[in-house]
């Protein structure tokens, strides 16, 4: 297997605005196994409470020949992907501390079944055009100004791509896509029809509500075929949840948190173990 080369396309390349779609097209030819996305923003003089970096980042996508998705997800998704994924979530910085303080986060889009995978892969010159593109809002984390220093928005892109002289031939790549995504406050079965452009290696469930205990919306996932005439797998969230978390190496995140007497924090995780705390009290829903 021939050794990837870490290429910087783009490093902390701020945005003058604060609200935009970013579009970068990718070089017109090489082989890339992965590309790394980082993006960062700088907190302004007021704490920025109960407020989530990942929000602002609304969609991440990979667009070839100016309409093909191969990736498209929300921040929030295609950060627990990887983390679902490989048992460890990727760098991240989350912190409410003013005027220093800098929150950054980075995604990985995988383009074969692992990094330096030779069989499946993004190879540019299959395409006319192919293009990443980043709709962000950074007005999710509060006011310009005030709670974020407005221009901060900044992008980082690093492809791993094999050496010039050892491209692979790639039988195809590998892609992630929001197929569904909804909100509802009715209960019943909720039934989805699968994509049928390509073909599915896998699928990924989540569900979020406010103040509502994992695994009390959702209580059976099925899969088939024919109106389920024909099934392929059925089984109870908590089971896959026990599975998925089986083969998670890390269950942990840090938050650096400024809280004052009684405030309530919200984190991305249902169960707090240990809360590292200085002067005031604190309470961690």
């Amino acid at each position: 297997m021939a050794r990837l080369e870490q290429a910087i396309i783009m490093s902390r390349e701020a945005q003058v605005a604060d609200t935009a779609l970013f579009r970068k097209d990718l070089p017109k030819s090489g082989c890339y196994s992965a590309l790394d996305i980082g993006v960062r923003l700088t907190n302004a003089g007021t704490v920025v409470e109960d407020k989530d970096f990942l929000a602002v980042i609304k969609h991440v996508s990979l667009v070839c020949n100016g309409n093909d998705y191969r990736v498209h997800i929300s921040g929030k998704d295609l950060f627990k992907h990887y983390w679902m994924k490989h048992g460890r979530p990727m760098p991240y910085t989350w912190t409410e501390v003013v005027t220093s303080g800098v929150n950054e986060v980075w995604f990985r889009l995988e383009f074969g079944r692992f990094l330096g995978d030779s069989q499946f892969g993004l190879d540019l010159s299959r395409f006319n055009n192919v293009q990443v593109q980043i709709d962000y809002d950074c007005t999710k984390m509060g006011t310009a100004g005030t709670h974020f220093t407005t221009g901060t928005f900044s992008i980082t892109l690093i492809a791993h791509q094999f050496p010039h002289a050892k491209r692979p031939a790639f039988r195809g790549m590998m892609g992630v896509r929001e197929f569904y995504t909804g909100t509802t406050a009715a209960s019943g079965d909720l039934v989805q029809d699968l994509p049928t452009a390509n073909l599915i290696t896998a699928l990924a469930v989540s569900c979020v509500e406010d103040g509502v205990a994992d695994g009390t919306d959702i209580t059976d996932i099925r899969i088939g075929k024919n109106s389920f005439s024909e099934i392929w797998l059925d089984g109870k969230w908590y089971t896959f949840a026990a599975m998925q978390n089986a083969g998670l190496d890390v269950r942990e995140e840090d938050f650096t948190l400024v809280a004052t007497t009684a405030d309530a924090k919200s984190t991305h995780l249902g169960n707090v173990d240990q809360v590292i705390m200085v002067d005031e009290a604190i309470t961690i829903t």
